[in-house]
């Protein structure tokens, strides 16, 4: 198996040995050049694997060897890496302008290095059969969608994005349509605090990645090149082949990324509001659940509360007029203690009786929350019907959606 050739051109003969040494021990072959112009010609007679390339040299700087690299059929699919001490968002804007797929700052670890291309290489393998394929599957969707209009494509996917029922199912109806346009195009959706990209994590390089998230998101659009970034709190889209050579065309294009970008966010707030509709529905019904619960079993106390003092009453007048006998008391004496006890046992009675009352409250407050947790009930399962009846008739329709 012949070792990844690797040209490094930079003039520190310190960051070439470092190149070396992170490299070399894992089946790299490494070149090096010091200059711009040496590494220009050493790149141009024997195109390698993997450039990396230091941004600032004497004579031709990193970004016009670069540049000059990208123009030669050779390089369409060959990944360069910018080696640089800068770590701005507008330096790596001008690398990714430039034609850079990764930008790496100094000083760096053997490993990160290490790591960077291993990622890169299997970007590229993927990037070259991905394309195979897009370019097949764009063909037939260009013939297929000939005779719609650009406004059209955008409207039904707004239309459509109604009977979506997941974040991926949204994103994917997304990219259908900038595909159908002719776009190359990356999605970051956030959300729940999470970043998910598409078409997916592997399809989208690492400097593509950081900057979509560097970008500031209050800023609708960031333009450089012929690559434009359109900016929705929920969503960041990256397309790369902007069409400057046609500017109604790009005029019209950016007058519909909004539109896109827009019905995604709508769609993503409302999957929000369902799962936190949802989420609320379940633990309603269940805090229902429980009160009902609680108030069965505190009436059900109170009943058996009131039983008990009423027995324990009766037994004690009977022992009472029993003890009163024996004591051999005088006939007032007598009636005197008898009236004082009939007096505690009406009050005391008095008192269960209210205690039934408020038995009666409890059992009418749990039959009205036994009809509010029914209703609450009814209405989740309402809720999962109409998102069954979505499912099925988007199934049903299978995306033939007629269009003006």
């Amino acid at each position: 198996m012949q070792p990844i050739d690797v040209l490094a051109i930079d003039d520190d003969k310190i960051v070439q040995k470092i190149i070396r040494r992170a490299l070399e021990p894992n089946g790299f072959a490494v070149r090096t050049a010091n200059d711009g112009e040496s590494g220009l010609a050493e790149a141009t007679a024997n195109p390698p694997d993997v450039v990396l390339l230091d941004v600032e040299m004497p004579g031709l700087n990193g970004y016009q060897v670069c540049e000059k690299l990208v123009e030669l059929p050779a390089y369409q699919h060959i990944p360069i890496v910018f080696l640089s001490s800068h770590s701005s968002l507008r330096e790596r804007m001008l690398g990714y302008e430039m034609g850079a797929d990764d930008y790496v700052v100094k000083p760096f670890e053997a490993e990160e290095l290490l790591a960077r291309i291993t990622v890169l290489l299997k970007y590229a393998r993927q990037q070259d059969q991905l394309k195979k394929e897009a370019d097949q599957a764009r063909s037939t969707a260009m013939e297929a969608l000939s005779t719609t209009s650009d406004l059209g494509q955008a409207m039904a996917f707004v239309e459509r994005s109604l009977n979506f029922v997941s974040i991926d199912e949204t994103a994917h109806g997304l990219l259908e349509v900038t595909e159908g346009l002719g776009l190359d195009c990356r999605l970051m959706v956030s959300f729940d605090e999470q970043h998910q990209w598409y078409p997916s994590e592997l399809e989208v390089s690492p400097l593509e990645k950081e900057l979509i998230e560097m970008s500031d998101r209050g800023q609708r659009f960031l333009d450089f090149g012929n690559a434009t970034l359109v900016n929705f709190p929920s969503a960041s889209l990256l397309v790369t082949n902007m069409p400057l050579d046609d500017p109604e065309r790009y005029g019209r294009i950016k007058d519909l990324l909004p539109l896109l970008l827009s019905g995604l966010s709508s769609k993503l707030h409302a999957l929000s509001t369902q799962e936190a509709l949802k989420v609320h529905t379940q633990e309603l019904t269940q805090s229902i659940a429980r009160i009902r619960g609680s108030l069965y079993h505190l009436g059900t106390t109170l009943l058996n509360n009131r039983r008990a003092g009423n027995e324990i009453l009766q037994n004690m007048m009977s022992a009472l007029q029993d003890d009163l006998l024996r004591m051999g008391l005088a006939e007032d004496e007598e009636q005197y203690l008898i009236d004082r006890i009939d007096a505690s046992a009406e009050d005391a009675i008095e008192r269960l009786d209210a205690g039934s009352q408020l038995g009666h409250s409890f059992a009418f407050v749990h039959q009205n929350l036994k009809r509010v947790g029914a209703q609450q009930q009814a209405l989740a399962d309402a809720f999962e019907q109409i998102v069954a009846q979505q499912e099925q008739a988007e199934s049903s329709a299978g995306g033939d959606i007629e269009l003006f």
